[in-house]
């Protein structure tokens, strides 16, 4: 199978999408130069086509993910994998690309032989590094070890397609159900840490001792609990893992179900369990739901998505108790009003799970790192534990991409690798789905008191933009998706548009990138 098309097809500096028969191609364009690859994006399936070109970086529309025009190998996750390329053939003003002819790329040099990295932590950030490390050249050994029962997996799914019913456990596993064994990564199930010895490069185990040459924390967080009467009542519920999830969604069907907390676990959990559920409540301390991420008006508005699926809500509330004798029966609000409950999920904030590197933590518990996540020497904290610098500021961030932004750059600084993308060259963004509709979010806004919106957030298609001293730091956005994965490029430049330009009506953020 092939494809024919003509040099005036695709842009200059640009990118088109091809279809041929059932598949997507995407042609890039430099000059006469055309390179061609698979036009869908391999962590979602976005058409890649309508995302953005910037120089040498292809974004995907849908979460960013990003890849080098030259090869089509992976720069930015959520994607975990490049694409495929294939070969082109030019004759004159016919261009062909031979579906049949890919170009595989060369695996790098072995590098690093006799060396050990142990990976404490199965989450995103342990498992992006262990695969960074062998995708990059690293010959030495690897040691992953993780406290779950199982290998690394989607925790983003979870509170999503998992609850719904739309991705059964054994489509969760990260890189496929043989991931460590074609990786050859020492994978260790159920295995607890207790110590790090920074001087003797020893990381304990229970009844044995691992030497290292490097080790990568990323040991994660914890859901927070409650602290009040009846905390201690069965019925109640978090949802961190997949031994949470299936215990959620085991016990929800036809339950009342009553989730405190009013932000993204909370608001996704309710969006993918009220279709089984009795009924479904959600209980916020604020006055409008997500208030750290967006305004009271996008608030609103996402809220309506909810409540015209019949999600109740109770908002700028307190709660006072968990009544019941042996088992949660109800939440009782400071108000005074009782909430009928079979089944409680908390969704209240985590804490950093920075106890093998305490001494090198901050009173929250955030472990320092400079921009290749180093801690001290030989010793990288990747995840939700890491305070790193980004290209916004220092900070930490619990979100998935973050998360695996932070592994892929510990083992490029491991690697010592020419492709190596610092934390400060990187800008957060993430993402949540909610009845099939994505908000979208980059960059990081400590305050929201100075604002615009660009369209209405009534209709789902908008973009809300967030300033710091006059200069552009964050935007969320539905439905605007070309846009904001420029606006992001245009962050990372150093290039976004000032809070007066934007205040003076919408303009093309993909034309601006271009100039």
């Amino acid at each position: 199978m092939s494809l024919k098309f003509k040099p005036g097809d695709v842009q200059d500096g640009g990118m088109h999408t091809f279809e041929v028969g059932d598949q997507k191609i995407l042609v890039t364009r430099d000059g006469d130069d055309f390179r061609a690859f698979e036009g869908i994006c391999p962590h979602a399936g976005a058409n890649l086509g309508d995302g953005v070109r910037c120089g040498s970086r292809i974004v995907c529309p849908w979460h960013h993910a990003t890849f080098h025009a030259d090869n089509g190998s992976l720069i930015e996750p959520p994607a975990l994998e490049g694409l495929k390329q294939y070969r082109v053939q030019r004759d004159g003003e016919d261009v062909s690309v031979d579906l049949n002819d890919e170009i595989k790329a060369q695996p790098p040099q072995p590098k690093h032989e006799g060396h050990h990295t142990v990976i404490i932590g199965g989450g995103a950030s342990g498992f992006m590094a262990a695969q960074t490390l062998r995708d990059g050249g690293y010959a030495g050994r690897v040691t992953l070890l993780t406290a779950e029962h199982r290998a690394p997996y989607d925790r983003t799914a979870l509170s999503k397609a998992y609850l719904s019913g739309k991705k059964p456990a054994d489509g969760l596993p990260l890189g496929g159900a043989d991931w460590a064994k074609h990786h050859q990564i020492d994978l260790r199930e159920g295995t607890k840490v207790t110590e790090v010895d920074r001087a003797a490069r020893t990381v304990h185990l229970d009844g044995e001792a691992l030497g290292f040459d490097a080790v990568i924390v990323a040991t994660g967080a914890t859901p927070h609990t409650l602290d009040l009467p009846g905390a201690e009542l069965d019925g109640q519920y978090q949802l961190r893992s997949l031994h949470d999830a299936q215990r959620l969604k085991a016990a929800a069907q036809d339950k009342d179900i009553v989730i405190i907390g009013s932000s993204f676990i909370g608001l996704e959990a309710a969006s993918s369990l009220i279709e089984g559920a009795r009924s479904v409540t959600v209980i916020g301390q604020d006055a409008e739901i997500m208030s750290r991420a967006v305004t009271p008006r996008v608030g609103r508005a996402l809220r309506q998505l909810h409540q015209d699926q019949s999600v109740k809500f109770h908002l700028d509330a307190e709660v006072q108790a968990i009544e019941g004798s042996e088992k949660a029966e109800a939440v009782r609000l400071k108000s005074g009003e009782r909430i009928n409950a079979d089944l409680i999920l908390l969704g209240i904030g985590v804490s950093p799970n920075s106890d093998l590197l305490a001494d090198l933590a901050n009173q929250k518990g955030a472990v320092p790192v400079d921009a290749h996540l180093q801690a001290a020497p030989n010793v990288y904290a990747v995840g939700d534990i890491a305070l790193a610098p980004t290209a916004l500021g220092e900070m930490r961030v619990e979100h998935w991409r973050v998360a695996l932004q932070e592994g892929m750059t510990a083992a490029q600084s491991i690697l010592e690798s020419p492709d190596l993308e610092p934390m400060n060259r990187r800008v957060p963004f993430f993402w949540t789905q909610q009845y099939g509709k994505s908000l979208r979010y980059v960059g990081h806004a400590a305050s929201l008191d100075d604002t615009h919106i660009w369209g209405n957030p009534d209709e789902l298609k908008f973009i809300e933009f967030a300033f710091k001293e006059g200069e552009a730091v964050a935007a969320s956005g539905m439905g605007m998706d070309q846009d904001l994965a420029a606006f992001e490029e245009l962050l990372r430049l150093g290039r976004a548009p000032g809070a007066d330009e934007i205040r003076g009506g919408p303009f093309s953020l993909v034309e601006r990138l271009k100039t």
